[in-house]
């Protein structure tokens, strides 16, 4: 079994639903991942179906729809804030070093 597999096995087993969730650093000493592998496989299991969530309290198998949509629901926060910074690293290499402040919200709902 890959790590990613072992660590929803893992998941389902002992840190279903949301008052179960397990910090990423116990998960990235059981399964000897630093953060940024761990996130990957974490990710690819959520690509391939896996209902893996996670909130500020770490991560969790969902046990409910309501828990999968707070997680969507995060993630699209996020992409939202990476897509603004990107569009304002874009304006910034086209104004260069003007005085032109601006403001740029992009929300994807």
């Amino acid at each position: 079994m890959n790590k990613g597999m072992a660590i929803c096995c893992f998941l389902k087993k002992y840190h279903t639903g949301k008052g179960n969730a397990v910090h990423s650093k116990e998960l990235e000493r059981i399964f000897s991942l630093d953060g940024r592998n761990l996130r990957r496989k974490v990710s690819a299991l959520r690509q391939d179906g896996f209902p893996i969530c996670s909130d500020e309290d770490g991560y969790y198998y969902a046990e409910s729809q309501s828990e999968v949509n707070a997680t969507v629901c995060r993630l699209n926060t996020l992409v939202s804030k990476i897509s603004n910074a990107r569009t304002g690293m874009l304006y910034a290499s086209v104004l260069g070093d003007g005085d032109l402040t601006l403001n740029i919200n992009i929300s994807l709902e």
